[in-house]
C-alpha cells in the first residue's frame, strides 16, 4: 500500500471583488488518492475555491491572496500564465455541472477530446484517435466510433458529460475538478456517473475535489468533506463524523432538509430552523393519512387523462412510410380535487410532453383530456384562454421564464391584465404585492428584476404569477430541481402551505422519487412514454411492483 502524500494545500485563502469579501479565511488540504467534497448552498464559495485552484480567477478584477497554495510542491501563485496552461493541460481536469455549455456544439467530440491532446503534446500525434477512442470505452460510452463522429446536440445528457469525464482523464492528471458533474442529470444516470468517476479515480490513483450542495450524493462518494457557508468553512472532518455527528447547525439543517425515507414530516426541516435550536418535528400519522385520501378519492375527478398519444414525425417521405417518435402512449390516469400527483421518469419519458399537452400547448395526437367533466381538445381560442386561467404552469428554470427586463411587480401582474381579470394600475399593484406576501416575498421585492434576486426567490416570483389567476390546478414541472436542499425544502413547504391555503391541485413532475414520495398522495410512473407503474406513494415507494421502478429507488442516494 502506497503512502498518500498531500497533493493540495490552501492555507488562509481569500477572495473579495469591490464590494464584499466571498471566501474568507479558507484552509483546505488534499491528499494523493484520496476525495474531498466540498458541500454547501449557492453562494457560499464552492465553485469560486475550484476555480482558485484551477488558476481561473486571475484575470478577473476579483483579489485572490493566501498564505500558501501548494499543487504538487508548486506554488499556485506564482505561475505565470503559460504555466497555468501547462498544469491546466497535464496535471489537472475538470468536469462541469453543465456540459452542454462546456462543450463547443460545432465540433464533434472525437475532435474537442483530441484538442486536449494536442495542445498540451500528450502522446504520439498518430496514436491520438486511438487514444480517444480507449477514453471513451474507459468512460462506457455505447459505439465509441460513432461518439467520435458525433456533434454535442446529438448526445443525451449522460452520454455528454461522459464525453466530458473523458477529455478530463484523458491526459490522466493528477487531481480531477468535479464541480457538480450530476446535478442536471437524472438518479439512474446520476449513480453510473458518480460509480464510473470513483472507479476510474482508484484505477488511476487520482484525487478528486468533488462540489455539491446534496449530502446524500456526498455520503456515497467522498473520503472527507468540508461544509462551507457564506465564504467560511463551518465544518469538516470524515464522511462518518459529518453524516453521524454533525456539530454546526448549518451542517444539520443541509442534512435533514431532503425528504427522509423513513418518516413522513408535516414540514420539512429548514436551515433556519436548526439555527433556532430546534430538533423536533411533527410528523403524519398513517391513519391521518389514509383517512384525507379516502375523503380525497370519493370525489369526481378534476382532471381525467384517457388513452393520451402524442407523436413528433421524425422523416417525411412521399413514396415511402414515414417514421415517427410516439413521446406519449395510450397513457390513463385521474387526478382528483385538492390532491398531488406526482409523475416520475428520466429524461425524455414523456412527463413534460403531457404537462404541455394539458394546456393545449401541444396538441394529442391521439386520446382525450377532460377537465371538470370537459373535454379540452378542438377548444377555440377564446375556450383555451379560460382552461389556461385555471390550469397553470411552473417550470423547472424559472431564470429562464422571466422576462429579464421586467422588473417583478410586471411580470406577476402579467397575467392579470392578459386575463383582464383586474383593471386600474393601483388594482393591480394591490394584487401583485398581496401574491408576494402570499409566497413569503417582502414588498421591497416589487421593483426588483431576476437577476437581483437568489435561485429560490425567483421560484417563488414564478409561483406568484401562476396564482395571479387564481388557478385550481398547477403543473409543477421539475420545479425545485434547479435549487439547492435547504431552498427546496422552503419551496415544497411553500406549496404544501399554498395548497391548503388555496385549495389547490398539484401534477407535481420530477426525476427525484424522493422529493415526489414526499409531496405526493399518489405516484405515477412513466418510461418511454409508457406508464409502467402506479399507486399510493409510500406503498409505491416501498414496495415497488415493476423491475423500472424498483432500478429508480435503487439508484437513489441514500445517506
Amino acid at each position: 500500500m502506497s503512502k498518500k502524500t498531500t497533493l493540495l494545500q490552501l492555507e488562509r485563502l481569500c477572495i473579495s471583488s469591490p464590494e464584499r469579501i466571498l471566501i474568507d479565511q479558507l484552509s483546505l488540504s488534499l491528499q494523493t488518492d484520496e476525495i474531498v467534497a466540498i458541500v454547501g448552498e449557492s453562494g457560499s464559495g464552492k465553485s469560486l475555491t475550484a476555480l482558485t485552484v484551477a488558476g481561473l480567477l486571475f484575470q478577473t478584477p476579483l483579489v485572490v491572496s493566501s498564505k500558501k497554495m501548494l499543487f504538487n510542491d508548486r506554488d499556485l501563485s506564482r505561475l505565470s500564465s503559460q504555466e497555468w496552461q501547462a498544469v491546466r493541460g497535464k496535471e489537472l481536469g475538470m468536469v462541469f455541472q453543465e456540459p452542454q455549455s462546456s462543450l463547443n456544439p460545432s465540433m464533434r467530440c472525437g475532435a474537442q477530446v483530441m484538442e486536449r491532446l494536442e495542445k498540451n503534446k500528450i502522446g504520439k500525434p498518430q496514436d491520438y484517435r486511438a487514444q480517444v477512442l480507449e477514453a471513451f470505452r474507459q468512460v462506457q460510452l455505447p459505439d465509441p466510433e460513432r461518439i467520435f463522429r458525433a456533434y454535442p446536440h446529438e448526445l443525451s445528457g449522460g452520454q455528454k458529460q461522459r464525453v466530458m469525464i473523458a477529455m478530463a482523464l484523458i491526459g490522466s492528471p493528477k487531481l480531477l475538478i468535479a464541480d457538480e458533474p450530476t446535478t442536471a442529470l437524472d438518479v439512474t444516470v446520476q449513480k453510473e456517473i458518480l460509480t464510473l468517476i470513483k472507479a476510474l479515480q482508484k484505477a488511476n490513483k487520482m484525487s478528486v475535489l468533488f462540489i455539491s450542495h446534496d449530502l446524500s450524493v456526498v455520503a456515497q462518494f467522498a473520503d472527507r468533506v468540508v461544509v462551507m457557508h457564506q465564504g467560511r468553512v463551518v465544518e469538516s472532518g470524515t464522511v462518518t463524523e459529518i453524516f453521524n455527528h454533525p456539530q454546526d447547525p448549518y451542517t444539520q439543517g443541509l442534512l435533514y432538509a431532503r425528504p427522509q425515507a423513513d418518516k413522513r414530516l408535516k414540514r420539512l426541516p429548514t436551515v433556519a430552523d436548526f439555527s433556532k435550536k430546534q430538533k423536533s418535528f411533527p410528523t403524519v400519522s398513517k391513519a391521518s393519512r389514509s383517512k384525507r385520501h379516502q375523503a380525497l378519492y370519493a370525489q369526481k375527478p378534476l382532471l381525467e387523462v384517457k388513452g393520451l398519444v402524442k407523436e413528433y414525425p421524425l422523416t417525411r417521405h412521399w413514396f415511402k412510410e414515414n417514421q415517427s417518435l410516439k413521446a406519449v402512449d395510450m397513457v390513463s390516469f385521474n387526478l382528483y380535487p385538492g390532491e398531488t400527483l406526482g409523475l416520475v421518469g428520466e429524461s425524455g419519458c414523456g412527463k413534460s410532453t403531457i404537462s404541455r399537452a394539458l394546456v393545449n400547448l401541444d396538441s394529442p395526437s391521439a386520446g382525450d383530456i377532460r377537465y371538470k367533466g370537459r373535454s379540452i381538445i378542438g377548444l377555440n381560442a377564446s375556450e383555451l384562454r379560460e382552461l389556461r386561467q385555471q390550469i397553470q404552469l411552473v417550470f423547472q428554470d424559472p431564470f429562464a421564464a422571466l422576462h429579464p427586463l421586467k422588473s417583478v411587480g410586471n411580470a406577476i401582474a402579467e397575467p392579470l391584465y392578459v386575463h383582464d381579470l383586474i383593471r386600474g394600475k393601483a388594482a393591480q399593484k394591490d394584487r401583485v404585492l398581496q401574491l408576494l406576501e402570499q409566497v413569503g416575498l417582502a414588498t421591497e421585492h416589487y421593483h426588483r428584476y431576476p437577476h437581483q434576486l437568489s435561485g429560490g426567490q425567483r421560484q417563488r416570483v414564478v409561483i406568484a404569477r401562476a396564482l395571479a389567476t387564481e388557478p385550481q390546478l398547477l403543473l409543477l414541472d421539475e420545479s425545485v430541481a434547479a435549487l439547492d436542499i435547504s431552498v427546496q425544502a422552503q419551496v415544497l413547504n411553500l406549496l404544501n402551505e399554498l395548497k391548503e391555503q388555496l385549495q389547490l391541485s398539484y401534477l407535481f413532475i420530477s426525476h427525484d422519487l424522493n422529493v415526489v414520495k414526499y409531496m405526493a398522495d399518489r405516484i405515477l410512473v412513466m418510461q418511454k412514454g409508457i406508464l409502467v407503474e402506479e399507486g399510493e406513494a409510500d406503498a409505491l415507494y416501498f414496495h415497488p411492483q415493476q423491475p423500472y421502478t424498483q432500478a429508480l429507488i435503487a439508484a437513489l442516494p441514500k445517506i
